[in-house]
């Protein structure tokens, strides 16, 4: 049996800090590179079988193609010789200093659904290069989910993966995975595709926000059964504050057919982003808002109320100016659900009832007027007739008989007028309305949809980049960062960076729309060497978000360098190497997104 002290070829188990269905895993320490590392040892009682190691081996190989940083990633594995001899498998990987999403929301529940969104936006990202890679998760589940200290969510646990274009996905005879997470078709036996990930990702999302699991039951049977059947309580009711749009989001990631589902998780992240750039949250600084929410959830929350409360009600009141009032009072109601005594919203709600109510009056005023004014004026100057009269109208007793040429007049629903009215009285009140705010001045028409509407496209960063309109030609982004474009429908843009600084980033954008795109910088590289000493060790000081951390390294390998979400796109780290003939003093390095800096170690004076 495996214990902590013990040593796996290089790897020296120091504690144990995690158990699963499949293995344990260790916080270790790679005696030759000096880096902490997690050791993940197949549990005793699987490694006699084969099924067993080669679901092992094929979470081995499926993280080795994956590179990102959402994404756990994988430095070594044992082999079927190693194993032998060592008397198990082991994968090793890059040590989280954090806990799984799982112990998170177990030690404390996330009271915004806006976290939840941050979160799953990450694991979205993880699952759209996996799945651009053909990877299959199949296993989405919190506990599988690691929060970094920073906020950098990653995912891990690719053990029931497949790689799609090696084979067909169906399920015969077994079901791999977690029950509670799984697709319908993947309880019964369907095929499967990258869409079964999006559900359990939705199940996830509704897991986060709603505080509870959406199917429920006694046991597992009664589980599979309610997602086969997939009925569960809409989000939106479970919980007031997920509001219409995100709501809509974890409705169509649940969809019981994969055809109503997004067909592709990238679209679920533009949908992620679009919903926290209207709460007013960068979708681009989700990271460094996690990282502040985990470390100190309540005060974070207690901000997050203020700034949410603020930016949602300036943006229900543009809404308002810009007569969209309908979005105006979804925004308006999500305000309440967050504060439901919250006066300014309230008085900007009881303004538009008091307007309501003073225009259904001053129509019904004006209704009046007119037909009084129409029957005076007809009476006054009405001769007999040559021919047969023109046909009437009569709405109701004592209405005034309209010739048929008017309906439009005669079909108005009005009050009925006073006995002693007379035609002055009406056009009297025709020209003085009831004392109010001024009526607002009415919209220009819509433009011909042909003709297109401009829309307004930020991109960061501006230089070196370029841009596509669905499968248009690329044009340069100007240097401001502005793009305007006439757009008559709904479009996907797509922006990268010829430098390759930067991740490429698509959005689906709408005519009139005025949205911004950050393209997130791509990490740097470090690559140091020492012809003075080859052996000697390397630490690398400024790589992880505590600054007094040092990375051990290897010699003549490339040592990935996160820039995190700064507006600057490079990073100064410190590189050491120690041992013979070397100079130890830590020599300072600019690290460049997206480029490798080869650092040469000072012989010793």
């Amino acid at each position: 049996m495996i214990q902590v002290g013990q040593v796996l070829d290089k790897y020296e188990l120091l504690e144990r800090v995690g158990q699963g269905g499949m293995a344990i895993v260790y916080r270790g320490i790679d005696r030759q590179l000096k880096r902490v590392v997690a050791v993940k040892v197949l549990h005793k009682h699987l490694a006699d079988y084969q099924e067993a190691r080669d679901r092992f081996e094929r979470e081995a190989q499926a993280v080795a193609k994956l590179r990102h940083e959402n994404i756990v990633e994988i430095f070594d594995y044992s082999g079927a010789e190693a194993a032998e001899a060592a008397g198990s498998s082991y994968i090793v990987t890059e040590f989280i200093d954090g806990k799984t999403l799982k112990q998170q929301i177990t030690d404390r529940p996330i009271a915004y659904p806006e976290v939840g969104a941050m979160v799953v936006l990450q694991m979205c990202r993880a699952l759209a290069h996996a799945h651009a890679a053909g990877v299959l998760h199949r296993d989405v589940k919190p506990e599988n989910i690691m929060i970094r200290s920073d906020g950098v969510v990653k995912l891990m646990d690719f053990g029931i993966s497949h790689m799609v274009d090696l084979e067909r996905l169906t399920v015969t005879g077994q079901l791999l995975g977690s029950p509670a997470y799984m697709a319908p078709e993947h309880v019964e036996g369907r095929q499967l595709d990258f869409r079964t990930d999006v559900f359990a990702v939705g199940i996830v999302l509704y897991q986060l926000t709603v505080g509870k699991l959406p199917f429920e039951g006694k046991n597992p049977h009664e589980v599979l059964k309610r997602i086969a059947e997939c009925r569960f309580v809409d989000p939106r009711q479970a919980n007031p504050r997920i509001g219409n749009r995100l709501g809509r989001i974890i409705l169509r990631a649940m969809a019981a057919q994969p055809a109503d589902r997004f067909a592709a998780v990238g679209e679920m992240v533009i949908a992620l982003e679009g919903y926290l750039e209207e709460t007013g949250l960068a979708s681009d600084k989700a990271v460094g808002e996690l990282g502040r929410y985990f470390q100190a959830p309540a005060a974070y929350e207690l901000a997050l109320k203020e700034r949410m409360i603020d930016h949602l009600t300036r943006r229900g009141q543009q809404q308002l100016a810009d007569n969209d009032r309908a979005a105006a009072l979804d925004v308006f109601d999500r305000v309440l659900t967050i504060d439901a005594h919250n006066a300014r919203v309230l008085d900007i709600l009881d303004g538009i009832n008091r307007r309501k109510r003073r225009r259904t009056h001053a129509l019904g005023a004006a209704g009046v007027a007119v037909l009084a004014l129409c029957a005076w004026m007809i009476h006054r100057n009405a001769q007999p007739p040559i021919a047969a009269p023109p046909p009437v109208l009569r709405d109701a007793p004592g209405a005034p008989a309209v010739p048929a040429h008017r309906t439009e007049i005669a079909h108005v629903e009005l009050p009925a007028m006073p006995v002693d009215a007379s035609p002055a009285d009406a056009v009297v009140a025709l020209a003085t309305p009831e004392a109010g705010p001024e009526p607002a001045a009415p919209r220009a028409p819509a433009p011909d949809a042909a003709a297109g509407v401009t829309t307004q496209i930020r991109v960061s960063p501006a230089k070196d980049s370029e841009y596509a309109i669905g499968g248009g030609p690329r044009r340069p982004v100007p240097d401001d960062g502005m793009i305007r474009i006439e757009l008559a429908a709904e479009a996907e843009i797509h922006v990268s960076n010829v430098t390759k600084c930067c991740q490429e980033e698509s959005q689906l954008i709408r005519p009139g729309d005025d949205v911004m795109i950050v393209m997130g910088w791509l990490p740097g590289h470090v690559s140091p060497s020492c012809e003075a000493n080859p052996s000697a060790e390397v630490r690398i000081r400024g790589i992880s978000a505590q600054p007094s951390d040092r990375v051990s390294v290897v010699l003549g390998t490339e040592v990935s360098v996160p820039l995190g979400n700064t507006t600057d796109k490079t990073k100064t780290v410190e590189v050491e190497f120690l041992g013979e003939r070397v100079d130890p003093t830590p020599i300072k390095v600019t690290i460049e997104a997206g480029k490798t800096r080869e650092v040469q170690c000072h012989p010793a004076r």
